[in-house]
């Protein structure tokens, strides 16, 4: 497996993790939780709200540019097998 396919695969992976939280983050009550503390529930509520986030971001800036990347490299490579030597 190439780099740009591990970095794909790893996006898609992400991806999945990040719907996982906001599910999680849903039957969690997370709102709730905040507007009525109770101690390790917050604590856990507060750090996978942290991690959802912290993928969004990552999702929506880095892993476009790594299949955009990862497209026009094979693209490239394509093209560069289909000449006749």
């Amino acid at each position: 497996m190439t780099l740009w396919k591990k970095r794909v695969a790893a996006s898609v992976l992400a991806l999945l993790v990040y719907e996982a939280l906001v599910l999680a983050l849903d039957r969690m009550g997370l709102i709730e939780r905040l507007l009525s503390p109770s101690g390790a529930g917050v604590a856990l509520a507060l750090v996978a709200a942290l991690s959802m986030y912290a993928l969004r971001l990552a999702l929506i800036f880095v892993a476009p540019g790594v299949v955009v990347a990862w497209l026009l490299i094979a693209a490239l490579e394509a093209r560069r097998s289909a000449r006749p030597r």
